[in-house]
């Protein structure tokens, strides 16, 4: 595994799924991901499933304050690209909906199965550490958005903390 941002350029119809539930460290990945992929020039959807909204105060906060475009979603048209974050595709706490082409990124432990587009880093303590090493590793200074740093800073575990953020 060795997968870099640039290459989902060649996907045009893209949706980003984080777990049902989700907490802090899987918004902050999707919204990572999604802010990438509009800086690319993508229509990048980011979803999540499950049985009901976000309800967590300190993640309505979160999600406002920022900007967190997470839209809840039961049905999902076919895409051609279903990239899931801070989760592998097909666990029990991930809605399943069909995609074209799925893949994935993730800190867990690998459960099955990944497919050939997959960056899973189970020895980090957060998937918000994995989207800023790819950032990062796309020559991106997360400071030049200070929503997005505060986002990623926010999700990432206290023992593998990204410290070249500024805030």
């Amino acid at each position: 595994m060795s997968l870099v941002l640039g290459d989902f350029d060649r996907y045009d119809d893209i949706v980003i799924q984080c777990h049902d539930n989700p907490d802090a460290d899987a918004l902050a990945s999707g919204y990572a991901l999604k802010w990438y992929l509009d800086r690319q020039g993508k229509k990048a959807r980011f979803i999540y499933g499950g049985r009901a909204e976000i309800g967590k105060s300190n993640l309505v906060l979160m999600r406002d304050m920022l900007g967190i475009p997470a839209e809840f979603v039961r049905e999902l048209d076919k895409p051609e690209l279903l990239i899931t974050v801070d989760c592998q595709y097909g666990e029990s706490n991930v809605t399943k909906f069909d995609a074209y082409n799925v893949a994935v990124i993730d800190h867990h432990q690998v459960s099955g199965e990944l497919p050939e587009l997959s960056e899973v880093r189970s020895n980090y303590g957060s998937c918000a550490t994995v989207m800023y090493e790819l950032l990062t590793k796309e020559g991106i200074d997360i400071n030049e958005d200070e929503n997005l740093a505060t986002a990623l800073y926010y999700a990432a575990s206290p023992r593998y903390h990204i410290h070249p953020i500024r805030i």
